[in-house]
């Protein structure tokens, strides 16, 4: 896959996501690719959105208002996968770099709420772009502790594939790495279903200092 990244734009570039890494937890299988995320062969989206849905197609805007929740179901239409909208880009929770736990906890909830939407619809797999945090390593270790403690604490049974599907070739040292941590690291992981504090210290506790050596020759790097 190494030819696929555009070393000029940073953006990666093929066709279909290609496989980066993957682990099984009971019978859900958690997938990181790369690629083009609306052609991850998923039945389910996940769209980032703000709470005007700006970015989403009239046609396919909900006709109700959202009150309570950050995400939506819209259901499929001909041949087209059906899409969860996740309410995480709102400029008023990210505006003041103050607000940097609120964010946090905004991203953490979207994604839990978007898994426990596609269990309620019986989706058998879903896929997730990348939900812009402060930096990739902070948006990589919410969302994939977000989706392990949903399938750990949930008792997850329709979900059979989760995707996070990177987009950029600055994520992947990342994203990478912080997915060996969480799903493959001896760190034992606190069961809790909202952002606490508990969380927050496992996150700094990923040193972002030893993934900058990585970083560095992401060029490089990856023969995915």
């Amino acid at each position: 896959m190494g030819n696929n990244l555009c070393s000029q734009t940073g953006e990666i570039s093929s066709q279909f996501p290609q496989l980066l890494l993957k682990y099984e937890i009971g019978n859900c299988e958690i997938s990181l690719t790369a690629g083009p995320v609306e052609n991850e062969i998923v039945e389910c989206l996940v769209i980032p959105t703000d709470s005007q849905y700006s970015n989403i197609k009239e046609s396919e805007r909900p006709t109700f208002t959202q009150l309570n929740g950050k995400c939506v179901f819209v259901s499929s239409k001909k041949k087209q996968k059906s899409k969860i909208l996740a309410v995480v880009i709102d400029q008023e929770s990210i505006v003041s770099s103050d607000k940097s736990d609120d964010e946090k906890q905004t991203i953490y909830q979207a994604v839990q709420e978007a898994l426990k939407l596609a269990e309620q619809k019986q989706i058998r797999s879903i896929g997730f772009p990348v939900f812009i945090s402060k930096d990739h390593t902070t948006s990589a270790t919410i969302m994939l502790m977000a989706i392990k403690l949903s399938i750990t604490e949930q008792k997850i049974k329709s979900l059979k594939r989760i995707v996070i599907t990177l987009d950029h070739i600055e994520q992947v040292s990342s994203f990478k790495w912080v997915f060996q941590q969480v799903f493959k690291g001896n760190q034992p992981i606190t069961q809790s279903r909202t952002y606490s504090s508990s969380i927050m210290e496992q996150m700094e506790s990923i040193s972002v200092d030893i993934i900058k050596p990585k970083q560095k020759s992401a060029t490089k790097e990856e023969k995915l």
